[in-house]
Parts: structure tokens; C-alpha cells; sequence
């Protein structure tokens, strides 16, 4: 069946701003030349009056045409899109990603015999660069061009999708764009979305690590993924060992026993949480056995979700002695690897997630991995592993900023649900009903 893949990338496309610019202008030009005529026809004394009125109306419809160009571009419309194209023209052009011969024995110009058929997509903020897998000279650098397409077009690269005869290269053009509003997340019993086009299916991934300097932003995501869960139904549970801003919510009513901050009560807390799994484990089993069916979940039998929230979880480790922290690695490991199916999930917020505390390939089982503000690259390989990903760098007045992987996949720009200032945490969940 016939896939629509995007605009053929030509020849001509090396100049194409400059073609449409000269169009936009033709008007002016055309009638700056009438005007010219009729004065020479009618008024010869007056010839250099009029050319120079008409020099100065095909200018400034030069002028008019560029500030057009600019606004457009500016505001990702659609000379965006345009200039995306004379960039990748000018690429495969300047770079010589073609095949060329001689005329002849006599002619030394050459005659493009081979000009890879490159195309550009455009939809929704979602810009989609196809490159041919033709077995040509010039299929390895197709295969390695991401990071050049990222810098080239300022988008971010999040995912590379192989199709047949293509490498699809898949961008988003001004990330910042698909941010969304706290207010506006509007979460399921399958996904929690983040961003527009983003979304945690947080049964599919599991768990959820937050990394993030002090001022990234990281108490205010995990707060935005705290509301989520409330809004579900899920029981929660809250250990913040620094007593910050979630420790504050310890007088709302449907968190009321359910916030810990000392050493005693979130070791107390880890505990009981596991072992609440551990019942749950045994009930499902005998729920199983009853109904003589596989591949089923805690929503087959109406189970409510449990979530722990876990902010700065290696602060809290550290403060343990060597006893006590075998005791909370072996309940939270417990924890991440048999929750997904019994509906219980952990949440763990940290400045940076240390291998220490998380042994045998505990951070490999994080569904949602999350980083705000800038890292160092150890930081960003403790992260999300390696990654030949090119982390940029955030103006210090966005907030909220970062990147993030769901599953594993490519390692994408991420924006924070913004959190507007006259948003109370505290009020609106003051106002949620205890759920039943």
C-alpha cells in the first residue's frame, strides 16, 4: 500500500528560500516597472524622479517579503519548514552525497547521474527526515546523521525508525512547544501523558527514576506525577527524608498517615509497602487459580493501584549503616521486580542515581527515566546508559527541563508539566475525596 512519505528533497531546494523570497517580490518588482513605463511615457522630464520611486517600492517590497520570511520562521510556520529543506538540499549538495561523472573526455563538468531520494515530512511539530537504504556509497553516513539533522534543523532527535528501502529519522521541532499545562494532564487507568504527543504508560514501563539538580525542577515533576496517581484512585505513600515541599502535605486528608520524613518511619514505611505486596501476591495467586486464566494484572480484578514516592532516596541511603540498607535494597528490589503486575509502583526522585544503591540492574528496570537541569555526562550515562544522544543546554530561566527515555527508547528533549504560580498542590488536594 501507497505511505506517503513527505516532500522529495531536489536540486533546486539548495536555493529554495531565495526562490520563494524573489516570488513574494515579483509583485513589486512588476509594478515598480509599470510605474516607470507610464512615467517615461507620459512624463520623460520626469524619468529620474520615477525610477528612483520605483527603486525605492521594489525595495521595500524586498523588505516586506523578508520580514514575512523571518515572522514565519520565527513562529515555525512554514518557511520553517521550507529552510528545513534548503538545509538538507545544501547538505547533500555541499557534502557531495551523490554520484557525479564527466560529460565527456573533452568536458570536465560533471552530470549528477545519482541524487538520493531524501525525504522531508512535516506534521504537528513532528519532522520526519528520510534517507534511502539503496546500498549506495553513502548509506553509512545516512545511518550515523541524526546528531548532524538535531543540530542542523534545532530539533531533537527521539526516535530512528527503520522502514524498507529507508532510515527514518524522527525530530521535534521546538520541543518546548508540546509542553503541557499541570492542570491539563489528564491521566487513565493505561497512560499518564507528559507532554503533548508523550506519554508514561506506566503498566507496560513500570517505576519511575527522577534525577535533577537542586532548581531542576524534580520535587515539582514528582509532585505533577504524585496529583496523577491521586487523580487514578491510587493509594500513595510519600517519604521525602529532607522535609521538603512534599513533607508539607502531610495535613492533607487523603494523604493524612501516608507522608513520612524520619529515618525510623521510611524504613518503616519501605517495609510495610513490600509486604503489603506480598499480600496482595497471595491474593492474586488464589484470584488466578479461581479464574484458570494467564496473562492478567491487578485491573482484572479491580485492584487498586499502590504507589511509593521516594524522593531523594540516596540522601536516605546514605544515612543508613550497612544492615539497614541491605534490608531497603532487598524490599525496593522486591518491589520493582514483581510490582508492574500486582499494581504497585515506586517513584524515586534523587540528585544522582548512584549504582550504589541500586545493585544487580535495579536502574535498568525503571520504565520512565527522567533527568531535569543540566547533568555532567556521567550523570546523563548513569542515566540512561550510553547514548550517543547530543544533550543541549537549557536557558537558566526554563524551568522544568531536561530529557527523558520510556523503555528504553531513544533519549528525547523532555519539558516538565508547567506548574503556574497561583497552583496550590496543597488546595487542590485538599478539595480530593478519600479514595474508597
Amino acid at each position: 500500500m501507497f505511505k506517503y512519505k513527505g516532500i522529495r528533497i531536489r536540486r533546486f531546494h539548495r536555493d529554495i528560500v531565495f526562490i520563494y523570497l524573489s516570488l513574494m517580490s515579483l509583485p513589486f518588482t512588476l509594478l515598480s516597472i509599470s510605474f516607470l513605463y507610464l512615467i517615461y511615457v507620459r512624463s520623460p522630464d520626469k524619468v529620474i524622479w520615477g525610477a528612483l520611486v520605483s527603486a525605492v517600492f521594489a525595495f521595500g517590497g524586498a523588505i516586506i517579503s523578508f520580514a514575512i520570511y523571518k515572522k514565519s520562521d520565527n513562529h515555525n510556520g512554514f518557511f520553517t519548514r521550507v529552510k528545513h529543506r534548503q538545509l538538507l538540499a545544501r547538505m547533500i549538495i555541499d557534502n557531495k552525497l551523490y554520484l557525479a561523472k564527466n560529460r565527456n573526455l573533452n568536458n570536465s563538468r560533471q552530470k549528477i547521474i545519482y541524487f538520493p531520494k531524501v525525504y522531508y515530512h512535516y506534521k504537528k511539530l513532528i519532522i520526519t527526515v528520510r534517507f534511502p537504504m539503496d546500498l549506495q556509497k553513502n548509506q553509512d553516513k545516512f545511518n550515523r546523521i541524526g546528531e548532524q539533522l538535531e543540530q542542523a534543523l534545532f530539533a531533537d532527535l527521539f526516535d530512528i525508525v527503520d522502514e524498507k528501502g529507508f532510515k527514518a529519522y524522527k525530530l521535534i521541532n521546538d520541543p518546548i512547544q508540546n509542553r503541557i499545562n499541570i492542570t491539563d494532564i489528564k491521566p487513565d487507568s493505561k497512560k499518564i501523558e507528559l507532554m503533548h504527543g508523550f506519554s508514561w504508560d506506566y503498566n507496560k514501563f513500570p517505576h519511575a527514576l527522577i534525577s535533577g539538580i537542586t532548581g531542576g525542577g524534580k520535587t515539582y515533576f514528582i509532585q505533577a506525577l504524585l496529583k496523577s496517581f491521586i487523580d487514578l484512585g491510587a493509594d500513595c505513600y510519600v517519604c521525602d527524608p529532607k522535609m521538603s515541599d512534599l513533607s508539607q502535605l502531610d495535613q492533607v486528608p487523603i494523604l493524612n498517615g501516608k507522608i513520612f520524613s524520619s529515618t525510623g518511619q521510611i524504613n518503616k514505611c519501605v517495609r510495610e509497602f513490600y509486604e503489603q505486596m506480598v499480600e496482595r501476591q497471595n491474593e492474586y495467586k488464589e484470584l488466578l487459580r479461581k479464574a484458570g486464566e494467564i496473562g492478567k494484572d491487578y485491573r482484572s480484578f479491580n485492584m487498586k493501584p499502590k504507589v511509593l514516592f521516594f524522593d531523594e532516596y540516596v540522601a536516605h541511603m546514605s544515612n543508613l549503616d550497612f544492615k539497614e540498607q541491605e534490608k531497603i535494597l532487598g524490599y525496593m528490589k522486591q518491589i520493582i521486580l514483581l510490582g508492574r503486575q500486582l499494581g504497585f509502583f515506586l517513584v524515586a526522585g534523587m540528585q544522582r542515581p548512584d549504582a550504589k544503591y541500586f545493585e544487580d540492574g535495579m536502574r535498568d528496570q525503571f520504565g520512565l527515566r527522567v533527568s531535569l537541569g543540566q547533568m555532567s555526562r556521567s550523570g546523563y550515562i548513569m542515566m540512561f546508559g550510553e547514548s550517543d544522544k547530543n544533550f543541549k543546554v537549557q536557558s537558566d530561566e526554563v524551568r522544568g527541563w531536561g530529557y527523558a527515555s520510556i523503555g528504553g527508547a531513544y533519549v528525547r528533549a523532555f519539558f516538565a508539566p508547567f506548574v503556574p504560580p497561583e497552583f496550590s498542590f496543597y488546595n487542590y488536594l485538599l478539595n480530593k475525596d478519600e479514595p474508597s
